[in-house]
């Protein structure tokens, strides 16, 4: 894993990963979280867990992407983690048990209240359904990802 942006003012990073599965990748991704100091020693297992009960995985075109996300206790600040895989992972899809999508990004959200969640997955929504800023993300297009990450945050 290697982190190609950080912004603790506005509450964001972006890092570059690989992994055999979801389940490696989840684990590198709330790990960057966790070493920024967004969240709790307890996330990154509470991240498995949901994912296992509640798969994120979206299937909205060419790129298919992974919204990762767990209950506020398991937090200290919000924060959401970009990832960018080498090669997609399989992921289970969001309410569509048994399918499976190959994802290529994921927005990891730490949520610190639980009524942001709805409105942070509604913009993460409309971010992931324009493929070409999905491929500008994948192609580290440093100032699509500030510009994407920053209203993603700042609403």
């Amino acid at each position: 894993m290697k982190k190609i942006t950080s912004n603790k003012e506005k509450h964001y990073l972006a890092v570059t990963l690989s992994g055999e599965n979801d389940k490696e990748v989840l684990t590198q991704m709330a790990s960057a979280l966790q070493e920024e100091g967004y969240v709790k020693d307890s996330f990154p297992e509470a991240i498995l867990k949901r994912e296992e009960v509640y798969p994120t995985g979206l299937p909205v075109g060419e790129i298919s992407v992974a919204i990762p996300h767990t209950d506020p206790e398991h937090v200290n600040d919000a924060a959401i983690c970009l990832g960018i895989l080498d090669k997609p992972v399989t992921f289970n899809v969001m309410g569509m048990e048994g399918e499976t999508t190959d994802v290529s990004i994921l927005f990891m959200l730490s949520i610190k209240h639980k009524e942001d969640q709805m409105d942070m997955l509604q913009k993460l929504i409309t971010v992931c359904q324009n493929q070409d800023t999905l491929k500008e993300i994948m192609a580290q297009d440093m100032d699509k990802i500030n510009e994407v990450m920053t209203t993603l945050v700042e609403g």
